[in-house]
């Protein structure tokens, strides 16, 4: 293998909280990855309020047909269309103010760990672990079908959090996500 290996992916904005674009480096026994990432708590606050939203919604429906009035059904799309923006701006600021920040400090978050801690590596779908598909089910098709034969994904440690964190990356055309698998795979 060689010494160093490095790739530029884009970051899923899973538990590992790293997104956007992403230097992600591999030599024999460690993996570093650098670039924009959100703080535990502003990430897990950004999950919570967007399940919440996404659960409230059904009992609404349920309200909607049972009494078949009008107003929770537009009160269940009006949570839907809240959720979707929470989604969707969260996604864009969130990540995209820590890019601004890393530039202007000319230094990205980053974070290594060893090889030998990596579980569950998959190419394609299967990325969205851990109950994230259920937050992300209005999406999840699309991003799953934007995933296959891009995306590697894989558990390892979160020095923030003491837990294992999933990190996703999806990568370019030009580079072949199963090098980045056989790469980060327990030999």
């Amino acid at each position: 293998m060689e010494d160093n290996k490095s790739f530029e992916v884009f970051g899923y904005r899973t538990s590992s909280r790293f997104a956007s674009r992403l230097q992600v480096s591999v030599n024999d026994q460690t993996i570093s990855v650098t670039g924009p990432r959100v703080g535990v708590t502003t990430y897990r606050s950004w999950i919570a309020l967007q399940a919440i939203l996404l659960a409230l919604t059904v009992p609404v429906l349920i309200v909607a047909i049972i009494l078949w009035d009008w107003r929770y059904l537009v009160t269940a799309l009006a949570l839907l269309f809240l959720y979707w923006v929470i989604s969707a701006v969260g996604a864009v600021a969130l990540w995209e103010f820590q890019n601004f920040m890393s530039f202007e400090r000319e230094s990205s978050q980053s974070t290594s760990f060893p090889i030998c801690s990596v579980k569950r590596v998959k190419i394609g779908p299967g990325w969205a672990r851990n109950g994230l598909w259920l937050i992300l089910l209005p999406f999840i098709v699309g991003l799953n079908k934007a995933s296959e034969g891009r995306t590697v994904s894989f558990e390892a440690p979160d020095e923030d959090t003491g837990k294992d964190a999933i990190y996703t990356f999806h990568m370019h055309i030009k580079d072949n996500p199963r090098d980045l698998a056989r790469l980060i795979e327990h030999r």
